[in-house]
């Protein structure tokens, strides 16, 4: 229970994605079969980050052994590159969806717009470097190595998975639900991020002296 608690908020952190939220409800207000090119996003999103969890999870392991000082250069590089981060998002404003051309856009540019999206999400491949972190800190292996990858890669995919979770538990009410959700994202999502990414890079540039 205290790994899961030290590990946690980075993996809820892995879920904060303004960019991925607007671009899903983007994509599920178009008129033209939005739920096959939401799924067709949320396939490419999955198999992307499942990647590169897989891929941080087990090269993090080339010294098996932490140092004494707790990782303090991994975890003061995120840490500063989450305030800058944070610092970014809040001077940019609201996100902005990744829109694409209904009359020229072919099934496949929805798998590169989640492949893309994935690739350039910083916030959450930084938040899944501090798991990997605190899994070699602590020392887990094997199958909870596996479940805290899975856990992480789900929290990453969660801003796609939720609008879809309206529209299917909703019904009637999703459209209105996502119009209001939509309409708090264009308007303080971007504060909520940058408050939360601040705190969270404070945190691991202090943890080590913790």
């Amino acid at each position: 229970m205290a790994d899961l608690l030290k590990i946690l908020p980075y993996i809820l952190g892995a879920a904060v994605s303004p960019v991925l939220l607007v671009t899903t409800l983007y994509i599920l207000s178009q008129p033209i079969s939005p739920i096959k090119k939401t799924f067709l996003f949320l396939l490419s999103s999955t198999a992307t980050i499942g990647l590169i969890t897989t891929f941080i999870f087990f090269t993090t392991n080339f010294n098996p052994n932490p140092a004494p000082n707790k990782d303090l250069l991994p975890h003061l590089i995120i840490g500063i590159l989450l305030l800058f981060l944070a610092y970014g998002i809040y001077s940019k404003g609201p996100a902005k969806p990744k829109k694409q051309n209904d009359k020229k856009q072919t099934w496949w540019g929805y798998l590169v717009l989640g492949l893309v999206l994935m690739v350039t999400n910083f916030t959450t491949i930084a938040m899944i470097f501090e798991v990997a972190l605190e899994l070699r800190a602590d020392r887990i292996i094997g199958f909870a190595k596996i479940l805290y990858l899975l856990a992480t890669v789900l929290s990453s995919i969660f801003p796609i998975l939720l609008p879809l979770a309206i529209l299917a538990l909703a019904g009637k009410h999703s459209k209105v639900i996502l119009s209001k959700l939509s309409s708090f994202m264009q308007q303080y999502a971007h504060i909520v991020t940058a408050i939360f990414f601040a705190i969270l890079g404070l945190f691991s540039i202090l943890k080590p002296f913790i």
